[in-house]
């Protein structure tokens, strides 16, 4: 009996296909991590490959966790000496294990998107560019964009024309902070080692021999310096799977290169390739939504999914009348889905193509009581109190981190404030030294007042004895010893607010993983430790992961990918919206549709999450920057068979009688197909009966909407509820903003709790 029995005829022959490039086009739900790791058994445990000597680079942590702890049920112990990990982590490793043969600090610190745009504003200001002229955000951007073209600050002086000249400077000053703070950003962690490589022939030759197999997954994702990295090493021995799916290609915005799947083929002439296009996911008509729509592109390789699954039911379009009839339509579904499906709330998923779209699904959801949560939302080691801490710990590990020190000199407060602080900083600057060296110079800062003076002498004390301890405690002591030497803990200890206790239980669970870590590495040093932390990308969670059993999920279509539940809602299904109006200005403005097909791409990505359940929402008007505007249903929806949809309508109505109710739950009004109907837009409103706790007593007048209450409107700020009248769409209230009484339709108002 072989390992690979138990694949279908196309996983075993991508899992058998171990000579020469091969490229895997794998459809979303057909398996793919599946035929990747019975690829590393097969040539672990039947070919006899010393399993050091294959590397699996895949995107997200979650990603490779989920490979490695498959490879390991699969071939036992052996899986420990396997290089699997993210694209980051792997070039991480490689930069610190080669760090001498490259001449760098093998002690770098590793900035997130935050250390970026911190470091950033220190340019700016150092180089008077004011923040109107040049945004951090935007001079990040585009510098994010020249390492991912792996232009580097010399070239992109060249190539820059009179108005980027600003942003090559800047570029330039950029990298020289980075080099001085012994740093790399998340753009360098790939770019670099591409750059070291093609400098230090003799060392890529040695891992070239090394690697007899290179897979990489989520090929369509990869841009330039990983489409080079995994050339370059795969070179040796030419054995480079690579796995991926040209219709799931979303990131361009991050970089991502479509041609790199495209023209793989172009790239290695000889290469095999298999499609997998069994779905093991979703039904029949949610794969014949998903291949209707896909098919509409022209830049694709091309397959079509299928499943041995049944038929299921139609797919459901629903046209609100508004933004917010499309909340509380969300609502009811989830709350039919839970008591009449038995589905739990953590199988639902509300995908949206905007952050901004959220915000009327949460307060819908809010009032439900219905449990959510937002994938994508500020995680864990973002939260100010822990990355205060790891700054801490950073400037341990790292004393060139001047970006660390600065964010930590005054926090607790000190008394250093910013002259002394720029005082400093000069001299550091005259003297090219860090800041670390330069506080232990300070008698040569006459500038200083004895007050500043002593507050950073006894930093750098404080600094210099935790440095020491750094040797001498294990890793989860000296994490306390950091937040209670430092003060961190007493200055939370003195605030006696909820907040405050909050931010205490933080640091409590960041020192609980510190002790985790420690007990699982074989060699846990603080390093090891702020790598870990580093490399955590934001695909990986938030902390409460998504199809948590206990709440729904909302998320955009970006956050989805990768992931899958019983019941989608994919709301907001409009022009303008998704298609976003840049892709759509784009396409008429380049008279190219290459904005438009990544558009229709993450659409396929939605359509794919649904496992049994799909509704598609649009709305007839919707908010936008403040004005309620008509809305135009998506183009998207007119690529989906007829016969696959069911059209329904949901809008504000009279709250029925009393003796009405029963009539409506004996004979509810019956759906019309989408093949019996006319375009949506077009439809006069059809009222859908709704789940049985909606024919309750109206509660429009109570929770944070009731008289008397505090609520936040967007535009005149924090008010009181005064007096209510109406129900339904018609419900207003009189509301004082200071002196002014405003009367506030609830429908639009965009009230919040006060």
């Amino acid at each position: 009996m072989s390992i690979l029995d138990g694949l279908n005829p196309a996983q075993r022959q991508a899992a058998q296909s171990t000579s020469g490039p091969l490229l895997i086009l794998a459809g979303a739900g057909s398996g793919k991590t599946r035929v990747l790791t019975y690829r590393i058994a097969h040539l672990v445990c039947e070919l006899g490959l010393p399993p050091w000597n294959l590397l699996a680079v895949t995107f997200t942590n979650k990603a490779a966790g989920e490979m490695r702890s498959r490879v390991e049920a699969l071939v036992g112990e052996a899986a420990k000496n396997l290089w699997i990990g993210t694209f980051h982590a792997i070039c991480a490793r490689l930069l610190r294990q080669s760090a001498e043969a490259f001449g760098l600090d093998r002690n770098f610190t590793i900035y997130d998107e935050e250390d970026r745009r911190a470091l950033m504003r220190r340019i700016l200001e150092e180089l008077r560019i004011p923040e109107r002229d040049l945004a951090p955000r935007a001079a990040i951007a585009q510098i994010s964009r020249a390492k991912n073209a792996m232009i580097d600050p010399a070239l992109f002086a060249q190539e820059a024309g009179f108005q980027r000249q600003t942003i090559a400077q800047v570029y330039a000053a950029y990298e020289v902070e980075l080099r001085r703070n012994h740093a790399f950003d998340f753009d360098d962690l790939i770019a670099e080692p591409v750059r070291q490589l093609q400098r230090h022939p003799e060392v890529l030759a040695r891992y070239q021999e090394r690697f007899h197999h290179v897979l990489v997954d989520e090929y369509q994702d990869t841009n330039r310096p990983q489409y080079l990295l995994a050339s370059m090493l795969a070179a040796g021995h030419r054995n480079l799977c690579v796995v991926g799916d040209d219709d799931q290609s979303i990131y361009q915005f991050r970089g991502a290169d479509l041609r790199n799947i495209l023209d793989f083929e172009r790239d290695y002439p000889d290469a095999k390739v298999v499609r997998l296009e069994q779905n093991y996911r979703s039904t029949a008509r949610i794969l014949q939504a998903a291949n209707a729509v896909i098919g509409h592109n022209h830049n694709r390789k091309g397959k079509e999914l299928w499943t041995q699954g049944p038929e299921g039911e139609s797919l459901h379009l629903v046209e609100c009348a508004d933004d917010r009839g499309e909340a509380r339509f969300v609502v009811q579904t989830i709350t039919r889905l839970v008591r009449l499906e038995g589905l739990a709330p953590g199988q639902v998923a509300v995908l949206y193509r905007t952050n901004a779209q959220s915000r009327a699904l949460e307060e819908e959801l809010q009032r439900s009581g219905l449990p959510y949560i937002i994938v994508g939302s500020t995680r864990f080691y973002e939260r100010k109190e822990v990355k205060d801490a790891l700054a801490y710990l950073r400037l341990l590990a790292n004393p060139a981190d001047d970006l660390s020190l600065l964010r930590i000199i005054n926090m607790p407060r000190r008394g250093i404030g910013d002259t002394a602080l720029s005082h400093l900083q000069l001299f550091a600057q005259q003297q090219q030294l860090g800041l670390s060296a330069a506080l232990n110079q300070l008698a040569e800062v006459p500038e200083l007042n004895p007050r500043s003076r002593k507050a950073m002498e006894e930093f750098a004390g404080l600094i210099n004895r935790l440095g020491k301890s750094k040797t001498a405690l294990d890793l989860p002591a000296l994490g306390q010893e950091v937040l209670e030497e430092s003060g961190y803990l007493d200055m939370l200890q003195e605030d006696n607010s909820p907040e405050a206790e909050a931010r205490r239980e933080n640091l409590e669970q960041l020192l609980a993983f510190m002790n985790e870590f420690s007990q699982e590495q074989e060699e846990p040093t603080l390093e090891a430790f702020l790598e870990v932390i580093a490399l955590m990308a934001p695909d990986d969670g938030v902390g409460q992961p998504p199809g948590r059993q206990d709440a729904v999920s909302l998320m955009t279509l970006h956050s989805a990918k990768g992931l899958e539940f019983p019941a989608v809602l994919l709301c907001g299904m409009e022009e303008n919206l998704f298609p976003t109006s840049r892709a759509v200005e784009e396409e008429k403005s380049q008279r190219n549709g290459q904005a438009i097909e990544e558009e229709r791409r993450l659409f396929y990505v939605g359509i794919t999450r649904a496992e049994r359940f799909l509704w598609l929402t649009c709305a007839r008007q919707r908010f936008t920057y403040g004005s309620l505007v008509e809305a135009t249903p998506s183009r998207f929806l007119a690529e989906i068979p007829p016969q696959l949809l069911e059209l329904e309508q949901h809008g504000p109505r009279p709250a029925p009688h009393r003796q009405a109710k029963e009539q409506f739950k004996a004979t509810p009004p019956t759906r019309k197909s989408f093949s019996e109907a006319p375009a949506p837009k077009k439809v006069g409103i059809h009222y859908v009966p709704e789940p049985e706790a909606e024919f309750a007593e109206s509660v429009e007048g109570e929770g944070f909407l009731a008289v008397g209450s505090w609520v936040l409107h967007p535009s005149w700020g924090r008010g009181k509820i005064l007096a209510c009248d109406g129900e339904g769409a018609q419900h207003r209230l009189s509301i004082r903003f200071g002196t002014q009484v405003k009367r506030v339709m609830v429908a639009y108002a965009q009230l919040e709790p006060g």
